[in-house]
């Protein structure tokens, strides 16, 4: 590929994977550098994409078993370990010993996603090395996290419930069924059967199979609107359109084709992808589903209106897998722009491509979760720049 375009991509791609290795701890993936100076589980195994697209397999082996020796005997992942070095501002506190953190904001217990991505990042460790001894110690914690997943489902139908805060939009106050939390579910439970068919434990993986199939019939039970999925229901009352759960339904493949070409013209009629690679949501989250923290610190608008990368990331790879690959690149040079213009991959911008900086929120940089997933899609679409001296295909 040649062009202004692959120049971007191939200077966006130098600062995602140096922001990504400078991560890098002997225990695993930190979150970032700044404020998030620990082992947060969504970001880390959301960047083992990346770490595992670089080869470094030897990193991501090690963030789960620093995860597997957190886990509580009940199953449930931590949220976040902190350990020796953490950063409070410009305080550097010393820890004697790591501390694992279960709830949201040290308030609300049981966010569900930590559990699930620490199951799927396991698989694709698995997939990438053929390391079946890590499957073998891997099994126990397993399926401790599925029977812990499994028990959050409160009223038997399938899916499971949750309180607030329980997923990656942790600034926004909805609860019950939550579509984005069942898809990472329904997944959690496919890396499950994946890892048991590798391990020969037959009946195993045919019960999580069985299981992840009600699942997905119970989301287009509930979720399904004839257009898009509802971000959410409760009490008879449905929330409106979310980009997380159907980028990874479509990603996963749990959207069907007749599906995903309905979400993708929802996102096109209401122009989500015009001035950003993809909008969080449509509507903006209301003021009164704002967690009151997040206008203290300024930032109301942390998932409502403000960019996320890994969004537009991801919807990247799904458009090249759906044949729409001149939009995928654009939509990735777009966000490398950003990344070259900034000099890194920071946390969250604003809807013109700056980094978020306001007088008491200043965006993480680096940032694990977004860098690793941008090498990550480079690999996956076959744009990844060869090293210095290489010659043939790119990986």
């Amino acid at each position: 590929m040649t062009g202004p375009d692959a120049d971007v991509l191939a200077r966006a791609y130098r600062i995602a994977v140096r922001d990504l290795r400078a991560c890098y701890n002997p225990d695993g993936i930190v979150a970032g550098r700044l404020h998030f100076n620990a082992y947060w589980a969504r970001d880390g195994f959301w960047a083992c994409l990346g770490a595992l697209a670089l080869g470094d397999a030897d990193q991501v082996r090690a963030h789960l078993d620093t995860f597997v020796r957190f886990q509580r005997p009940s199953g449930e992942v931590p949220v976040r370990i902190e350990f020796l070095g953490h950063t409070f501002g410009h305080y550097h506190t010393r820890r004697v010993h790591p501390r694992a953190l279960f709830r949201a904001g040290t308030l609300f217990a049981d966010p569900l996603d930590p559990t699930a991505l620490f199951i799927i990042a396991a698989r694709a460790y698995a997939a990438a090395t053929g390391d079946l001894a890590f499957c073998g110690r891997f099994q126990t914690p397993m399926d401790r996290a599925v029977a812990w997943l499994a028990a959050r489902d409160r009223d038997g139908d399938g899916l499971v419930e949750s309180g607030y805060l329980a997923g990656w939009m942790d600034s926004v106050l909805k609860k019950d069924k939550i579509f984005y939390l069942n898809v990472v579910y329904l997944e959690g439970l496919r890396a499950c059967a994946e890892v048991n068919d590798w391990l020969g434990r037959v009946p195993q993986a045919t019960q999580m199979r069985r299981r992840a199939e009600r699942v997905a019939r119970r989301l287009r039970e509930v979720f399904w609107t004839g257009e898009y999925f509802a971000d959410w229901v409760h009490a008879g009352r449905r929330g409106g359109f979310s980009s997380d759960g159907h980028v990874l339904a479509i990603l996963w493949g749990i959207a069907d084709a007749g599906e995903t070409a309905r979400i993708l013209d929802v996102i096109r009629r209401r122009g989500l992808e015009a001035d950003t690679p993809l909008r969080t949501c449509d509507p903006p989250y209301r003021p009164w589903q704002i967690f009151p923290f997040y206008y203290l610190a300024g930032i109301p608008d942390y998932h409502s209106t403000l960019v996320w990368p890994w969004l537009g990331i991801l919807h990247a790879v799904n458009k090249a897998r759906l044949g729409l690959r001149e939009q995928a690149v654009a939509d990735l040079a777009r966000i490398g722009g950003w990344f070259v213009t900034g000099g890194a991959v920071a946390e969250v911008y604003e809807p013109d491509g700056r980094p978020v900086a306001r007088r008491f929120f200043q965006a993480e940089v680096p940032f694990a979760w977004h860098a690793g997933l941008y090498v990550y899609a480079l690999h996956a679409l076959g744009l990844a720049p060869l090293p210095a001296g290489a010659s043939g295909a790119a990986p």
